[in-house]
Order: structure tokens, then sequence, then C-alpha cells
């Protein structure tokens, strides 16, 4: 006579590594929708960076003085001028692309994107729901490679904040000041953190 009790236990414990295996694929795969987010807006970033260093201007004050144009921002508390400013409408006039550079060895890059039209001028956070997206980096380039810390919209870490004022804004000038903590990550780890304080920038705006 066959034991109903006896093959009930057996059926529910396939049942609950069936329920486990499918938990552990969904799981996986939101991890991989997540990181797959995050490697295309970095991968955007980047392409954005590449496009503005091509076209920047090798004619840099050594000196560092503020000039009319100016960019200039507290690294881990040391003050650093940037004698390279530039600012740039990019895809159309949708994104805008603020940045300072000493020498092509260190820059700070602060790019705000929208879907819609031109950034106005106003108060942005990183993960504000303003609609526009800010990314933004700091890089330092040395004999040994390439230091990259950035924060951007949407990223997995909790790390990462950046604000940013634009008190002033038209088709060729901007100015404002921002501040934030820019992260490097390995996989889904924090590895290091970059703070930003104190940034001020005016910047005349190329044209597309």
């Amino acid at each position: 006579m066959l034991d109903c009790d006896s093959q009930r236990p057996r059926g529910d414990k396939r049942l609950f590594y069936n329920r486990h295996s499918f938990s552990k694929v969904m799981a996986q795969r939101t991890i991989n929708r997540t990181t797959m987010k995050r490697t295309l807006t970095l991968g955007l970033f980047l392409s954005l960076l590449t496009f503005l260093y091509t076209g920047c201007s090798k004619d840099d004050d050594a000196n560092g003085e503020v000039q009319e144009n100016y960019f200039k921002v507290k690294v881990d508390g040391t003050e650093k001028i940037f004698p390279i400013v530039e600012a740039r409408w990019v895809d159309g006039g949708n994104y805008l692309s603020i940045y300072g550079m000493n020498s092509g060895k260190e820059s700070v890059t602060v790019t705000v994107m929208s879907e819609k039209t031109r950034v106005p001028a106003g108060q942005y956070s990183l993960d504000d729901a303003s609609g526009y997206t800010i990314l933004s980096a700091h890089i330092v380039s040395s004999s040994n490679g390439q230091l990259n810390a950035a924060a951007t919209r949407g990223t997995v870490s909790t790390d990462d904040a950046f604000d940013l004022k634009i008190t002033k804004i038209d088709n060729g000038q901007v100015q404002g000041s921002f501040t934030g903590t820019l992260i490097r990550v390995e996989g889904l780890n924090t590895i290091g953190k970059v703070v930003l304080t104190d940034g001020q920038f005016k910047a005349s705006i190329k044209p597309n």
C-alpha cells in the first residue's frame, strides 16, 4: 500500500529546490540588469570625456592663476585651480559639460544631461527628481597609469554624492558652484573616494 504521507516530503522538497533555484536566477538577473545599467552609464560618460579631451586647448597657464574663466575646487582638502577651463553643449545641446584641466595630468568634469531641453539655471543633486542626470569625474594621469573617480545617477553604491548649483547660464557662458563625493569602484565594491568641496566655475560655452 502506498504511503502518501511518506511521499509528500519528497515532493515538497523538490518544490522547495525549484523555488529556491528560481529565486536565485531572478536575483542574478536583477544584479545583471543593475550592473549593465551602471556600465552603460559610465561607458557613455567615458565617451563624453574622450570627446572633450580631444577638443581641449593645450595653451594652458602653468601658474594656475584665476582667469576670467575659472574652475577651482578643493580636492580632498587641497585647493586646485585649473588653468584650462571649457564648457560645451553636447549631443545637439541637451548635454552640458564643464571641465577644468591642469596640463593633462589632472581634471574635474561636471556633465548635466537632459533628454528634452537645454539645462537651465538651478540646483541639482545626484538622485533628485529634476529629470536631469549629473555625471562627474576626477581623473589623475601619471606614468603609472590613470586613476578615475566618478559620481553618477542610479549607481549601485550609496557612497557617491554630488550637488550642483548653476547660478547663471546662457548660450555663451555658464557659472556656478558644486560639491561632491566621487568614488572608485571594483565590481560592486567601493575601493576609494575623492571629496570635492568649495567648487566654483565660470566658463565660456563652445557651440555644438
